[in-house]
């Protein structure tokens, strides 16, 4: 698998943070009152919105999980869970290492 490119890795995370705090902010409007479909279809094109963005990786589905689950979804998890699909490894960088020379 590629990873994603750097911008769209910070749109992702954007957009994560930004729907996080969201439902967070406006968490008495999303609860179990008359708004709480409309954030589960939100939730639904955000998990296949970072699907196409960034790609499949499995720390999508646990997060669209919990954010059906009543009060669990006030965690960040859209923001954990690009956040764990961007990381990026780093390769060990070859060392260069010569026999000593003989003078």
């Amino acid at each position: 698998m590629i990873p994603p490119s750097k911008p769209r890795r910070i749109l992702a995370l954007c957009v994560a943070v930004g729907l996080d705090a969201t439902q967070i902010l406006l968490f008495p409007m999303f609860g179990e009152g008359f708004a709480s479909p409309a954030n589960d279809v939100v939730d639904g094109l955000a998990f296949i919105f970072f699907w196409r963005l960034i790609g499949w990786h499995f720390a999508l589905l646990p997060s669209f999980i919990i954010k059906i689950i009543p009060v669990i979804d006030l965690a960040p998890t859209w923001t954990i869970a690009v956040l764990i699909a961007t990381r990026t490894r780093q390769e060990p960088h070859a060392v260069n290492v010569l026999p000593p020379s003989i003078s």
